[in-house]
């Protein structure tokens, strides 16, 4: 039986969860201007660090669930569940901000058509929509069947979809190259990796904290 926080640590937790991702928001403004987007570059810069990490709980997600299916450890799906219940909301705003920072970034100038039929072509944000359909029904699936087996083959299922996509449809994908530059954080100067990598591990933090929550509530209930 795992033990469970008392109310002082709970609180303590999500203090520090909102404190890091008020941090990682804070962060963003320490991104220098660059030229052609000027400070426009912040948004789609958060966007990006908020994917990685937003990946990386899914990642966890579908490891922990792995886990659970091999060992059978109860524990290991609380933290499945926790990661998966913290990763699907901050999906859809990753997919929400993903948009925006296309609108306001991209050059529609030289297109008749709309800026989202435009969009229709990014593999990457394609990609996002694809995974974001099949999350709804991860969660679905979640709200119907009682067995927390099929819940955790759900989402070892997701997981390993999410990465089939992203390697077949933007990692090995010319055209989703072309559109995004490889590595653009990565190839830019000190001022633009330090805050960015803080965003990253900030957000990576205060996702961890959330999940813990989530996962301290489930024990509760059992």
């Amino acid at each position: 039986m795992s033990e469970t926080m008392s109310p002082e640590k709970r609180t303590a937790v999500l203090v520090s969860g909102v404190g890091f991702l008020i941090a990682a928001i804070l962060l963003t403004n320490l991104i220098p201007p660059v030229e052609g987007l000027g400070s426009k570059v912040r948004l789609p810069m958060f966007h990006g660090g908020s994917t990685w990490v937003n990946m990386a709980a899914f990642t966890l997600m579908g490891l922990f669930a792995l886990g659970y299916l091999v060992w059978g450890k109860r524990d290991l799906y609380r933290w499945g569940a926790g990661f998966r219940y913290v990763a699907a909301p901050l999906w859809l705003s990753n997919t929400i901000l993903g948009v925006v920072a296309a609108i306001g970034t991209w050059d529609f100038t030289g297109s008749q058509q709309s800026p989202f039929v435009v969009m229709q072509a990014d593999p990457r944000l394609m990609t996002q929509f694809i995974l974001l359909i099949s999350l709804v029904a991860l969660l679905l699936i979640d709200r119907i069947v009682e067995s927390d087996h099929l819940r955790a083959f759900g989402d070892v299922v997701f997981a390993v979809l999410m990465w089939v996509l992203l390697y077949l449809r933007v990692f090995a994908n010319a055209e989703a190259r072309a559109l995004h530059p490889d590595n653009p954080v990565l190839n830019s100067a000190i001022e633009i990796q330090a805050p960015f990598f803080g965003i990253v591990g900030c957000l990576l933090v205060a996702a961890c904290l959330f999940a813990w929550l989530i996962r301290d509530g489930i024990t509760r209930r059992d």
